[in-house]
């Protein structure tokens, strides 16, 4: 971990590694030939600050520091490298142990416990190695020089042989204070499962300046991070020994994500630390105060902690609720009175007007528009819905019904429509999508962390650190719902809620009812005015011109619907609204339908287009991880970083502006010696006005898209899911007949308990399965299996499509004012005993 203001080193370079199953280790941001040369596992830099975020180490340097081809062959060196069959050479030939320590009082234990050697760490620990050895600068243990890289399977191999994660080392971190620093989320995930640390004792435990884990995770901006201890149940009041809590710390990064969880939690807004500061005085004091205020109103306070007064109360309250269900009926009534009391081409801009102030009405006056996700979280889209559905319903009650004689049949169908539409519309609202379950006890979640951890498979995939429960097979968690949702199709607006395996073929039958429902609404709308308006006979006249004559009011192209909208423009405009939604909700419908025929769900197509197969990447962002940008990006700009890397940076990067990007470090499509093209040699802008209106239309029809809830087949490469579905391996596809038979039976006609769905039935083959005997220890990437992951996807630990990630960090306003609260200052080296980084002015 580095505290902001901290430089990297060139002789810093550390490997971030993934091992497969038979601990084989390729590293992503060094090369093969260069394993990680530390000489403590906090390794922290002697350089004054300089301004730049980055990840500090202190280590021999490189001018002292020989290459592979000039070291002598040791047991420290092989270990480093994981040279299994040279260590056994050395070893049984007597010429070295695995007790023996190098000049700086390291063992072999060490070298591979930092480089992820899981094969040698376990021949090692076999053949008597001392698990809690202490040794380095920082006189630390292996398992910390593992937690400080993050290495989640080096840390199960070694806590199940008996290393104790409470030892500290000369500055007085333990292995949870260093796997926060690492800022990866799995390692911390699977150190929290340990007795000593699951404590409240050991959760809070403290390092010499008396932080927590919490007040780090909340320094670094590591917002996953955060999330995961509060949930284990952090104390958010506890203070370090300068009076401040996790909230001072989170200010002084200014993330904004970290600042609202804190507030969530109930942390104290008015505590003040020992010079009589409370975190607003700091977020003014060091320019934060904006992410700071944006935090809060996320969750409906104001900055002193008051709760907002509002008349209809948060946006979830069940006053504002019913208020936004009821504005949309009303409004669209007025906008169908306009219509029916004045000349269309009078009447449109006054509907557009209308139209406006609902939406006005519902998103800044019942809502809180500063409110996160307000909009996606509310039933706006649903009120349009209904209210839609009711006017229709009520036009063909009041008038159709009894307008068209001898048309009983399609009157009856349409009724039957109508039910069908509207009670499965409330029942796909109102149930739950079909959650996946969670962790009952905290040690029940033990076990499961434990037993993915053993198996190699604790990873996004398979473990959902949102819900803290083990993840179903084709289940994603929904940030708007909060939860796994089993077999998720999507999250749609529509309905307000997940559509999943519970109420997925309720989902289906309110589209189709509706699409059955629209056409024959339109056809008894038109027979109708065949029947009624002709008889009437013209009812628009016109109105006297000069030398004679008529001229017509209406403007339009044909003489039939000018009858019509002069006879009954209500209606008319009821009709056309209705046949509107015709343009969405075919292709939905029919999309739906090839889904299900195909054993797959929208967000399995959309993942095939966008990733190259139909996993998608589970597990957590690390958009919601500063710290862990700020610390790979540094390391890839050193030298030493392994041929391609720097164009997975690139993407890192690229797609790191956004708050709700996935960062995928995956970007490469070659192997891991081929280095990805420069994102600076891209031409993309265009110089037509033709290109400008290209780009604006793309941004208008992506959110039409996104609000018709559409996007997913559009969004990025996603349709191109479409194209490759037909030839992907599917292992739960058995044919039309079968698919369709699971879907409507929910999986138990082929005995399918979605819900619970932790791996494949021995029925079907694993050979479909995108799945790999590979283990992902910090993120994907490096070598044979980076390679071919990167090009084809991995289940790496990001976080799916839409997950929270906000950044509010300001480098440029608050860079001085934050040098001054660096967690880092006035540590000591246990060794020597002089400050590790000088206290900033």
């Amino acid at each position: 971990m580095a505290a902001p203001g901290t430089p990297l080193n060139s002789s810093a370079t550390q490997a971030v590694a993934v091992s497969n199953v038979d601990g084989h280790s390729d590293p992503l941001f060094a090369s093969k030939s260069s394993p990680t040369q530390a000489n403590g596992h906090s390794s922290l830099d002697t350089h004054p600050p300089s301004g730049s975020n980055g990840f500090s180490s202190r280590g021999p340097s490189r001018a002292n520091t020989p290459g592979q081809d000039q070291m002598p062959l040791t047991i420290h060196t092989a270990a480093q490298r994981g040279d299994l069959p040279a260590i056994m050479r050395l070893v049984d030939s007597g010429r070295a142990t695995v007790h023996d320590r190098d000049d700086d009082s390291i063992t072999p234990l060490h070298w591979a416990a930092i480089n992820a050697q899981l094969a040698t760490c376990r021949y090692l620990l076999d053949h008597g190695a001392e698990v809690d050895a202490l040794g380095g600068d920082l006189v630390a243990s292996p398992l910390q020089w593992a937690a400080r890289n993050g290495h989640v399977y080096v840390l199960e191999l070694l806590c199940s042989r008996g290393a104790d994660p409470t030892i500290t080392d000369s500055q007085g971190f333990n292995a949870l204070h260093l796997t926060v620093h690492s800022s990866a989320v799995m390692p911390l995930v699977f150190m929290l499962q340990q007795p000593s640390l699951s404590s409240p004792e050991g959760l809070d435990s403290t390092d010499s300046q008396g932080h927590t884990a919490l007040m780090w995770a909340a320094y670094q901006g590591d917002a996953i991070s955060v999330d995961i201890l509060l949930k284990h149940g952090s104390d958010v009041h506890k203070r370090d020994g300068a009076g401040l809590t996790a909230m001072h710390w989170a200010v002084v990064k200014g993330n904004r994500l970290c600042i609202r969880l804190l507030a969530d939690a109930k942390a104290d807004l008015l505590a003040k630390e020992d010079s009589g500061k409370t975190p607003r005085d700091m977020a003014m004091e060091l320019k934060s105060i904006g992410a700071y205020r944006k935090a809060l109103a996320d969750i409906g306070l104001e900055e002193d902690g008051r709760r907002k007064q509002r008349t209809f109360g948060a946006s979830a309250d069940r006053t504002a609720r019913l208020a936004v269900m009821v504005v949309p009926f009303v409004a669209l009534g007025l906008i169908f009175a306009t219509f029916a009391s004045l000349p269309w081409y009078t009447a449109t801009p006054f509907a557009a007007a209308e139209f406006f102030g609902m939406h006005h009405i519902v998103t800044r006056v019942i809502l809180d528009p500063q409110e996160h996700d307000f909009l996606q979280r509310s039933n706006y889209f649903l009120a349009i819905v209904s209210g839609s559905i009711a006017w229709v319903g009520w036009e063909w009650l009041h008038k159709l019904a009894s307008g068209t004689p001898g048309y009983a049949s399609n009157n009856l169908f349409f009724a039957l429509s109508l039910i069908v539409c509207s009670w499965n519309l409330f029942r796909t609202a109102s149930i739950s999508p079909g959650y996946a379950p969670l962790a009952p006890s905290a040690l029940h979640r033990r076990e499961i962390v434990t037993q993915l951890a053993q198996q190699g498979r604790l990873n996004g995939q398979t473990y959902c650190v949102a819900c803290m429960a083990r993840k179903p097979m084709r289940s994603k968690h929904c940030k708007l719902c909060k939860r796994c949702v089993a077999r998720h199709d999507h999250h749609c607006p529509w309905v307000a809620n997940c559509i999943g395996i519970e109420n997925h073929r309720q989902f289906l039958l309110f589209v189709g009812a509706l699409v059955v429902g629209i056409l024959q609404f339109v056809y008894l709308t038109i027979v109708y005015f065949m029947l009624n308006a002709q008889r009437d006979g013209p009812v628009d006249p016109g109105y006297p011109v000069p030398g004679g004559g008529y001229e017509s009011t209406c403007h339009l192209p044909f003489a039939v619907l000018c009858t019509a909208v002069t006879y009954d423009a209500f209606l008319v405009g009821v009709a056309v609204w209705a046949a509107l939604q015709l343009t969405w909700t075919v292709i939905l419908l029919a999309a739906q339908a090839w889904q299900i025929a195909r054993q797959m769900t929208t967000l399995e197509v959309s993942n095939l287009g966008r990733f190259g197969f139909m996993g998608g990447k589970g597990g957590q962002s690390y958009a919601g991880q500063t710290n862990f940008l700020a610390q790979h990006s540094a390391r890839a700009q050193l030298g030493g970083a392994a041929p391609g890397a720097t164009g997975r940076l690139h993407g890192i990067q690229k797609q790191f502006g956004d708050g709700n990007a996935q960062i995928d470090v995956n970007v490469g499509t070659g192997g891991d010696d081929e280095p990805a093209a420069p994102e600076t040699s891209r031409h993309t802008h265009a110089h037509s006005k033709a290109g400008v209106l290209k780009r604006i239309c793309a941004n208008g029809g992506g959110w039409l898209l996104s609000v018709v809830g559409l996007d997913l087949y559009t969004r990025g490469k996603a349709g191109e899911g479409l194209k490759r579905a037909s030839a992907a391996g599917n292992p739960f596809d058995h044919g039309l007949l079968a698919n369709c038979k699971d879907f409507w039976s929910k999986g138990q006609d082929l005995a399918l308990d979605y819900t619970t769905l932790y791996d494949l039935p021995a029925e079907i083959s694993a050979g479909h399965c995108e799945v790999g005997a590979f283990v992902v220890d910090t993120l994907t990437g490096g070598g044979r299996w980076g390679a071919r992951y990167a090009a084809g996807g991995a289940y790496a630990l990001l976080r799916s499509e839409g997950e929270e990630g906000e950044e509010e960090d300001d480098e440029a306003d608050r860079a001085a004012g934050k040098r001054r609260w660096s967690m880092w200052s006035n540590l000591k080296s246990g060794a020597k005993g002089t400050p590790i980084l000088p206290t900033s002015a």
